[in-house]
């Protein structure tokens, strides 16, 4: 018999497979090849919050910013295209872990202190001059907010007007952003992964290599948070936003 840390564990949404004690998530924003269903892509709306779920099982609670309408993404042929109605300060945000659902520890959220954490999303921006906010990390397990800065924890990477920055907030406190140096042309596709260690210390990979500047930053222990991602077009708007793959579980 295997030890416990040597048992294969599945992957959902790609059928790869992870070695050790802990799950891994793996979820891509495809669809079927034939027109836009909602009996394929349910998207379940109580006026408030959005249910995204993708045949995969990969699920989220996605929340309208600013004057944004539109409830659902467009098909685009590497996955799913999330720049809605492109009007500056139009935007929207989603999160594995709302505050209104339990959830499910080291799946959907995460206490800082019990284990170690992370995320990846690999997505592509047309016209990075385009964008406001274009953050992902993790945030506390909180009320979805009007504007990035307001929440009470975060650890960020965010793609602004093609800079890629680190933002973090702790306890409310003022944003603290640190330019990486590191840029987005536009059209480009990358990467962009957020770990958390047991302790709640964060690091950041971009493409899986270090930001060229970083930034030391830590979760108070017993915080819960959630992988998350927040977006606001700026007045030249970003055209078109396809997220590819979303990876995300313990380390």
């Amino acid at each position: 018999m295997k030890a416990q840390n040597e048992i294969n564990r599945p992957i959902p949404g790609d059928g790869n497979y992870v070695v050790g004690p802990y799950n891994a998530q793996k979820g891509k924003f495809r669809h079927f090849s034939n027109a836009y269903d909602f009996a394929q892509f349910p998207v379940v709306w109580d006026g408030t919050q959005i249910v995204h779920r993708y045949p995969d099982g990969l699920q989220f609670s996605f929340h309208n910013k600013g004057t944004q309408t539109l409830r659902e993404p467009a098909v685009a042929a590497t996955g799913m295209d999330y720049a809605y109605d492109q009007t500056s300060d139009d935007g929207w945000e989603w999160c594995l872990e709302p505050v209104t659902t339990k959830g499910i520890e080291g799946i959907t959220k995460f206490t800082v202190g019990a284990a170690a954490f992370y995320a990846k999303l690999r997505f592509s921006i047309a016209d990075v001059s385009g964008t406001d906010d274009c953050a992902f990390g993790f945030r506390k397990v909180e009320a979805f907010q009007a504007n990035l800065d307001d929440y009470d924890e975060m650890a960020t990477l965010n793609v602004i007007s093609g800079n890629i920055t680190i933002e973090t907030i702790i306890n409310a406190a003022t944003t603290v952003t640190t330019d990486t140096t590191d840029d987005w042309a536009n059209l480009g596709i990358h990467t962009l992964e957020v770990y958390v260690s047991k302790a709640g210390a964060v690091t950041y990979k971009i493409d899986g290599v270090v930001p060229t500047t970083t930034k030391a930053f830590s979760f108070d222990t017993s915080e819960v948070v959630t992988p998350f991602m927040f977006f606001l077009n700026a007045a030249d708007l970003a055209d078109s936003l396809i997220l590819e793959e979303l990876e995300y579980g313990l380390q």
